[in-house]
């Protein structure tokens, strides 16, 4: 019973050791951010040098620091300080790492090229960081953690149906994509900093979608062969005009919200993806360079768009004047009650009693 007690109050010592003083917070996160680079250089130049079960113990314990301060910091509003959630970043970064390590242990050779190993991989940060996000209410965190979802998914599909080609994969993201708006529309009222960030992990996977296009860009505007491209594994197919539909759909829509709410996030993204869009739809086409589709449609939508905002306005009728100047002030004392001397008497006017009272 002493020794149980005694391992609790070291336990206890240890956890308030770790536990960021609010007035230091800022040098500790500004302390961690270089060291959980440190360690990943450690992994990557030392990797044929050290073993990998040496760089296990590096990892998980540089992440128990590291992320074991960001939970115990303590919460002083609704939201976690800036320098508590550079730790929880920080954490998990090295948490991620630490589980590519842990995959190489148990007998994975390249861990992150497995879509078994990336599955679970995934769904333990896709799990840590949404609980984390809960409990110490951190929006970035649900956006790991809505980011680590579609490496799952996409990771899922390839395990457990091998499918040829990125057509699946692409459908996948699309998926996964209209999920994460979903969500982020139920959530918009009740905690609208994650609302934003499921809106900016949509945008990601919207973006990763368009990115497996590029290769037809590739081989459309410099002079890679096709043929290299294929070898390497990288498609070349020319998107369809779904696809450029959802692409230019997706791109102006989070414009839009970042437009709306002012959020410089999803601004970013939909500029990207619509990026993306420009290069793939400037493909020439197999007869040969014409306004016709998406440039002619572009620019008459715009044209008129932009007419419609410049046409001649009718100016507005004056505004009714005030009441000060119509009707006077409005009274600023009482209006007299029955029977009072303004009010000149009434039916419950007072009356002489005396002698010299009239009948």
């Amino acid at each position: 019973m002493a020794e149980a007690n005694d391992l609790r109050a070291l336990a206890g010592r240890g956890l308030a050791t770790l536990t960021p003083h609010p007035h230091r917070g800022d040098l500790i996160a500004a302390g961690a951010v270089p060291l959980a680079l440190g360690v990943l250089l450690v992994n990557v130049r030392l990797d044929a040098t050290w073993g990998t079960g040496v760089l296990l113990v590096i990892d998980a314990l540089a992440c128990a620091i590291v992320l074991g301060m960001g939970l115990l910091a303590p919460l002083e509003g609704e939201r976690p300080r800036s320098y508590q959630q550079v730790l929880l970043l920080s954490g998990q970064a090295l948490g991620f790492v630490t589980l590519v390590r842990l995959a190489q242990v148990l007998g994975a050779d390249h861990p992150l090229s497995s879509p078994g190993s990336r599955l679970w991989i995934f769904l333990v940060v896709t799990v840590g960081a949404a609980w984390i996000a809960r409990t110490r209410r951190s929006a970035v965190c649900a956006l790991v953690a809505a980011v680590s979802a579609i490496g799952a998914g996409v990771a899922f599909v390839d395990w457990a149906f091998s499918p040829e080609g990125p057509g699946t994969l692409r459908w996948v993201l699309l998926a996964l994509a209209i999920v994460l708006v979903l969500a982020a529309l139920a959530r918009r009222d009740a905690q609208r900093r994650e609302s934003v960030y499921l809106i900016d992990a949509a945008g990601v996977a919207i973006l990763a979608l368009g990115v497996t296009f590029l290769g037809a860009a590739a081989v459309a505007f410099t002079p890679l062969p096709e043929v290299a491209l294929r070898f390497l594994g990288i498609p070349v197919d020319v998107p369809g005009g779904g696809w450029k539909l959802v692409l230019l759909a997706a791109g102006l829509g989070l414009v839009a919200y970042a437009a709306v709410d002012r959020e410089s996030g999803p601004a970013y993204l939909g500029t990207a993806i619509l990026l993306v869009f420009v290069a793939l739809v400037g493909i020439p086409a197999e007869g040969g360079a014409s306004l016709w589709f998406w440039p002619l449609a572009l620019l008459l939508v715009g044209g008129v768009a932009v007419g419609a905002g410049l046409r001649p306005r009718r100016e507005l009728p004056p505004e009714p004047p005030g009441p000060g100047v119509r009707g006077g002030d409005p009274p600023t004392e009482p209006l007299p009650g029955p029977g009072s001397p303004r009010a000149g008497g009434g039916l419950w006017a007072s009356r002489p009693t005396g002698p010299d009272a009239r009948s």
